[in-house]
Order: structure tokens, then sequence, then C-alpha cells
């Protein structure tokens, strides 16, 4: 058994009941971390504390996430997008080369996180002989801060920008700024970034970061029909209402499924209001000060078991056929990470 969870009895039970008579043969996750303990020695403690999810689970060695993907998901063959973890404090050129070491054995199709500081041609040269599916890039390497007030090319500038357009790349995005992809400096970058840089597959993590259906509702009318040029992934995403929205506004050839390991690998469950969410959990992490009856926290099963029964039970709702299911699943990740990433401009 792997070290990250305690797999219940009450999380098998879970798991035969809601999950496994509608699981599909084969998933593809594309938005996991991957490092080892050394690549992020120097984070301090404070740090970690200071973002629920960062203090969540920040330890996944690629065998290890494999191993926790074969527990969960016993009867599905299971891929991996990975990339570094994206924090500013992190030896990012460690993390780089290690997976892309697992990309040379097979295991891994991996991201390369970015400095937005780093010399373009460095990365150019790097991206060609590791085959790095793209780019992760992320606020926390400018601010420090997961929703920071910035812009989109503060963390990853326009001459990386260009050398994902010119190799067919993917772009894994988490959005800046406190109002997401309904911020309309966001979308007014978004629009820019596609017409700029029509080559990039940009996938935009998080529907970007709607983990309330306010953010995408109000992200995909600012859109418009430029929201048809873009990806989203489902990661974390717990909210039934958000499925429904993306299920019926966003084709499944455009949404790709995503975990977001090892940060959700606790028992508990997600209440909401119209823009904020609240995490209860079972395990002991300094952000969880409030508790529920000893009798409904008995009956938590893994976070990641309720992002799937949420993601399955929107399918269902919306009448998701056995084709559009396996794309989401599967044929989109397979499409935008493994077959263009070999392209060459």
């Amino acid at each position: 058994m792997q070290p990250y969870f305690q797999r219940t009895e009450f999380d098998v039970s879970f798991y035969r009941e809601f999950l496994q008579p509608r699981l599909p043969p084969k998933i593809f996750d594309v938005h996991v971390h991957i490092n080892l303990p050394e690549h992020v020695a120097a984070v301090p403690p404070e740090r970690w504390r200071s973002d629920w999810a960062l203090e969540s689970g920040h330890l996944l060695p690629c065998e290890d996430a494999y191993a926790c993907a074969r527990e969960l998901f016993p009867d599905c063959r299971y891929r991996i997008a990975g990339f570094p973890w994206p924090i500013k404090e992190a030896d990012m050129e460690a993390n780089n080369a290690y997976l892309a070491e697992k990309r040379a054995e097979g295991l891994l199709f991996p991201f390369m996180t970015v400095r937005p500081e780093w010399k373009p041609e460095e990365i150019e040269e790097m991206l060609q002989r590791e085959g790095f599916v793209g780019f992760k890039p992320y606020p926390d390497m400018v601010s420090g801060v997961k929703g920071a007030d910035i812009s989109i090319f503060d963390f990853l500038p326009h001459e990386q920008w260009q050398i994902a357009d010119r190799y067919g790349k993917a772009v894994m995005l988490h959005l800046p700024r406190a109002d997401r992809i309904a911020g309309p400096e966001n979308v007014r970058e978004l629009k820019d970034i596609r017409q700029k840089y029509p080559e990039v597959s940009i996938i935009i993590a998080h529907f970007g970061r709607s983990f309330c259906p306010y953010y995408l509702r109000t992200g995909l009318e600012l859109l418009g029909s430029d929201g048809e040029g873009f990806y989203f992934d489902t990661t974390a995403v717990i909210n039934p209402d958000t499925y429904d929205l993306a299920f019926s506004r966003i084709s499944p050839e455009r949404i790709l499924f995503g975990t977001d390991m090892p940060i959700l690998f606790w028992h508990g469950r997600r209440t909401w209001t119209e823009k904020e969410y609240r995490n209860f959990c079972r395990e002991e992490f300094s952000w969880n000060t409030q508790h529920e009856p000893a009798e409904v926290e008995a009956e938590y099963t893994l976070f990641l078991y309720e992002q799937m029964r949420a993601i399955l039970d929107g399918m269902d709702r919306n009448h998701l056929d056995a084709d559009q299911r396996q794309a989401i699943f599967w044929d989109n990740g397979e499409r935008i990470l493994v077959t263009r990433s070999d392209l060459r401009k």
C-alpha cells in the first residue's frame, strides 16, 4: 500500500457503489504534481502552511503517483501528464530534469515549469531536447501568491508563448487575479493570447479556477465565441452546478480530466456560497479548524472520489454519451499531449 492515504472499507464501498459501474476503462490524468523531497527542501514550513492546498500534499514521486492511481481506480488503465511543484522556492531545474528522466523511461508525459526570467534560448533548447509536452507556468513564480493581482504575461512572457507556439505545444494555465476566469483583465489577455499564438493548445486549469459556477458562467459570457478556442480541465472542481454549466456550455472535445494529485488525498467534503468554497476534512491540517459531528465525518470519503462522483453524476444529468465521456477521460489528452507533442515547426 502506498503511504499517502488510507483507503478505508467505507471508501471501497463508496467506490463500488458510486464509481466502479460508471468508470471508463482508461483514464488520462492531465494534472498531477510530480516531484522528489529534495526538489522542495528549501521551501520554508510557513510557506506550506500559507495555503490549504500547499499543506495538504506536496510530495509525489512518479512511481508513487501510479501506485496511488492503481489503488484509487484499480479497474482503469491510467496515464499521467505531470509537472513540477510550481512554487517559487522549489528547485525547478532539478524537478524538470527528473520529469524528463521519467519521460525517457516511458512513464510520464511531462510539462516543463518555467520561470519568467529564464533565457528563451535555453528554454527552447530544453523543450526540444527533453520532449516536454508544453509549459506549466504559475503565478507563484513571480508573486508567491496563488491568486495574485498580476498579468498572465508576468509569469509567462511573450517570448515563452512564442516558443510554445513555434513547436505546437500545450500550456497548462492557472489564472491569476481574484476574479479568475470571470475577471475582465484575464479575459482580455486570454483573447490576446489566442489570437497571437494559434498553435498553442491552451488548457485552462480548474475550469478557470471555477470552484463555484459564478466564475465559469461569467467567464464564458465574457469570452463569447472566443471561448471555443480553449481547453479546460476538471481538476479539483467538485461543485455539481459547475459541471452542469460546463457540460452544457463547453464541447466535450474541449474538456480534460485531472486530479491535482497529491493535493486531494484526504477525506472530506466541500460546501459553497456564490463565490467561495469551504473544505471539511477528517485529517489533521492546520487549516482544518472546524469539524462536523463524528457521525458525519465517519461518512467522509476520499476527496478524489467526491470529485469523480461529481463528474460522473454531471455526465449522467447532461446525457453525455460513451464517446463524449471517452473524449474527456482519455481522447482529448491523447490528441493534445501525445499526438501534438511531436509536432515541429
